[in-house]
């Protein structure tokens, strides 16, 4: 059987539809504040308020990300069973509920506690909430509709940084953290309401009759097997989980310890991020030919070719210093990271359907959130012994080849996975 299908033209798309993936797109935006991209801009400052090492700030990252990842395991299935408009509504306060509380933190316990609310509402929830709803409302368009949504994540990484760096240099880092918690409550909240206000699962689609325009009768009900126990005994979703760590872990490093990585390099962090809308664009260009080529070939075909560019990023950060290197690392490294958001989206829908994709899904995101959570942290604690990032970044790069060699390796599985489901 070929699973190579053709690829529908972006004009067969409706409106409704557009207005799902520009909610997508808004609820991966309003994730920023949960981000480490967006997190690290106050690493100095933090750092100095508290008096923490680099270490010892990433060590209370790690285990406020640790935890987060705990509770989306526990309660990432909820998509399955409750509808995005609520649950969005839900996690977008909760993040600005987070975020104005960081605007006036003074204990390192109260902060552990509000870095873990930022991990799970931002980094965990919102992200899930909308990927889980792409990969459930589209079929034929799946990896476009993965890929436009996830632009929201891209803006905010283009736009964001540099004018933090800025921003912290005439006001108080607190007063950014009380503007952001205002934006999220004014402004994104209503525009993702109202994107949400008709998605072709809800009751008043039901009431009309309406059916969604993408929707494969097949697929809406493959996997229906595929439940959280039996996922958690299948060797394929770790070897999957396994590369999924892969791009949160190593690019979180280098956003997270951004300060240490300026000041071994001679750089200055408004250079760093200056070149930031580089990386964003050539993300977003990647971002939207993975999905073109995911609905064209499917996403385990792709899977393997993902880590090449992280691994040369790692070894570009490894081996060059000179400024017109900043630009150069942060292309490549968008160009793996991408990739990620299509591939992986479509990924678990193509291995395991989507009858229960949000619990699948739910324990994927867990597992890339522990990631994120365990690379600011190891890495923290090697700077601390004296390793900096650029002897780590060797490492790194050989850790990225044994991830495409063992996705080589199980393509006739994945391959044999897919079949399953699409002859059902």
């Amino acid at each position: 059987m070929s699973l190579v299908s053709p690829s529908p033209p972006l004009s067969e798309l409706t409106s409704r539809q557009w207005q799902w993936i520009g909610a997508g797109f808004m609820m991966t935006f309003a994730s920023m504040g949960g981000q480490t991209l967006f997190i690290a801009q106050f690493n100095s400052d933090i750092r100095a308020f508290f008096d923490l090492t680099d270490g010892q700030f990433a060590g209370l990252y790690t285990l406020a990300t640790i935890f987060s990842a705990i509770l989306i395991a526990a309660v990432g299935q909820v998509t399955d069973k409750l509808g995005p408009r609520f649950l969005a509504i839900v996690c977008t306060i909760g993040l600005a509920l987070m975020a104005l509380a960081m605007s006036m933190v003074n204990h390192w316990i109260v902060l552990c506690l509000i870095l873990f609310g930022l991990r799970f509402f931002g980094q965990g929830m919102l992200p899930h909430i909308a990927q889980t709803a792409m990969a459930r409302w589209f079929n034929r368009f799946r990896g476009r509709a993965l890929a436009f949504s996830q632009m929201g994540y891209t803006a905010g990484e283009a736009l964001l940084p540099f004018i933090i760096t800025l921003a912290i240099a005439s006001m108080s880092w607190r007063d950014i953290w009380a503007i952001g918690a205002g934006f999220l409550m004014l402004v994104m909240l209503p525009l993702i309401v109202f994107l949400l206000r008709d998605p072709p699962d809800g009751k008043r689609a039901k009431a009309r009759g309406d059916i969604n325009p993408d929707a494969d009768q097949n697929d809406m009900l493959s996997g229906t097997e595929w439940r959280r126990r039996k996922v958690l005994r299948d060797p394929l979703f770790y070897a999957l989980a396994f590369g999924a760590m892969t791009l949160p872990a190593l690019a979180t490093i280098y956003f997270f310890h951004q300060a240490h990585l300026v000041g071994i390099k001679g750089w200055s962090v408004a250079t760093y991020t200056a070149w930031f809308p580089i990386m964003s664009v050539t993300g977003v260009s990647v971002s939207i030919l993975t999905g073109f080529l995911v609905d064209r070939f499917g996403a385990f075909r792709l899977l393997p070719f993902m880590y090449i560019p992280i691994g040369i990023a790692c070894l570009i950060m490894a081996n060059l210093s000179e400024v017109w290197s900043i630009p150069l690392f942060l292309m490549v490294l968008a160009m793996g990271g991408g990739m990620a958001p299509s591939v992986f989206g479509a990924l678990w829908a193509e291995m395991y359907g989507t009858a229960h994709i949000g619990a699948v899904r739910s324990l994927a995101i867990a597992v890339m959130v522990f990631a994120s959570a365990a690379g600011p942290g190891i890495a923290g604690g090697l700077i601390d012994l004296g390793i900096n990032l650029v002897s780590q970044s060797w490492f790194n790069a050989v850790y990225c080849l044994a991830i495409t060699c063992l996705y080589l390796l199980l393509q006739p599985r994945m391959r044999a996975r897919k079949e399953q489901l699409t002859a059902r």
